[in-house]
């Protein structure tokens, strides 16, 4: 029970402070504001360059599918701790799609 009020006391500080309600690219952009033009272009085109690699893309597309594994069994194992929490995670999912 001391391990879920700590839980939320964190995601309460952390929404608080906004550090939550940022998008990633929000964050990303926050992250390289402190760049000259030259440089956000120049990490811009050695990232584009990068992604072209096909061991890349195909590296990224397995981080990407264990991410999404690793979301839905945190969900599922959300809801199975404390069933009532159901809809409020499907709450906060409507209004990442409503987002996007």
């Amino acid at each position: 029970m001391k391990r879920h009020a700590v839980l939320i006391l964190l995601f309460a500080g952390l929404f608080e402070t906004g550090a939550l309600a940022q998008t990633p690219r929000a964050f990303r952009q926050a992250r390289l504001r402190g760049l000259s033009g030259d440089e956000r272009a120049r990490l811009q085109s050695a990232h584009q360059t990068a992604m072209r690699d096909p061991a890349l893309r195909e590296s990224r597309e397995k981080f990407q599918q264990a991410r999404k594994d690793f979301r839905e069994r945190l969900r599922d194992g959300m809801i199975k701790a404390d069933p009532s929490v159901q809809p409020i995670i499907e709450k906060v999912r409507r209004q990442r799609h409503e987002e996007h």
